[in-house]
């Protein structure tokens, strides 16, 4: 039994593609559809944490053009991991100080990759710092996050939208996906490196599909696969991107919406 009236949304991974998340959420703001229940995993963890914490859109926005994010790349020894994320963990300290996930003003969920046992979990309690920061730790790229004896990592690894548990906890269910696929020209997959990029993005769209049914709208802001997954110092352009598509749907969704919560 769905919860009547409460719009849910869930926030795909796709690094500084992310930024676009939060160009939907201000749009969905501005019509007075604003998600009461959020989902994050990787980059739409961090933009989920920040707007189940209270934190309005442009808000969120603003952080994310101040702040160096560049400083999240400081090499570290690369035992497991390029780079750690204590940048951004203190910054999800300041702007977040009680670590718990019963201290936002909304139901937040969050998907992570259990490395030791080889499976994907939705967290909704527990230490709200580090399981956010372990769901945006990228294989490879950061370090993995140890919580309770178990090693974790960005939740994209196994499934880059989390939908279906969504179902019982609202009563229409949105998906942002910033992760699209586009044809590549053989010209463009020249390389081992070019060729390794591709496969991982396909892989990752790929997982950010696997829930699409259980989802009442599909957000997938065109234009993003013009942006790298680390082109940070983007973040206008990459919002405006999301913002313009939420814009597109939304009376469409206004629509949708509302024949639902009639039942």
């Amino acid at each position: 039994m769905r919860a009547l009236g409460k719009i849910g949304i869930t926030l795909s991974g796709g690094g500084a593609r992310g930024m676009a998340h939060i160009g939907v959420l201000q749009a969905l703001e501005e019509h007075g559809l604003a998600p009461e229940v959020i989902c994050g995993t990787s980059a739409g963890a961090i933009i989920g944490v920040l707007y189940a914490s209270g934190f309005k859109p442009l808000e969120i926005k603003s952080f994310a053009e101040k702040s160096n994010i560049y400083k999240v790349f400081r090499l570290v020894i690369p035992r497991r991991g390029l780079s750690n994320q204590d940048y951004v963990y203190r910054q999800l300290k300041e702007l977040i100080p009680e670590n718990s996930f019963a201290s936002l003003e909304k139901k937040f969920f969050v998907g992570v990759t259990n490395l030791n046992q080889g499976k994907h979990e939705i967290w909704d309690r527990g230490p709200l710092h580090e399981v956010v920061i372990a769901s945006s730790a990228i294989p490879g790229v950061f370090q993995p996050v140890e919580i309770n004896g178990n090693y974790y990592v960005d939740g994209g690894v196994m499934n880059n939208l989390p939908a279906d548990h969504m179902q019982s906890h609202c009563d229409f269910l949105i998906a942002s996906n910033v992760v699209t696929k586009v044809e590549k020209s053989n010209n463009e997959l020249n390389g081992i490196k070019s060729i390794l990029a591709r496969v991982f993005e396909i892989s990752l769209w790929y997982r950010s599909r696997l829930n699409y049914d259980a989802c009442d709208m599909i957000i997938e802001p065109l234009g993003l696969h013009d942006y790298h997954i680390f082109n940070f110092s983007k973040t206008a352009e990459i919002y405006e991107l999301g913002y313009r598509s939420a814009l597109s749907q939304i009376e469409r969704l206004k629509d949708e919406f509302s024949a639902i919560s009639s039942y």
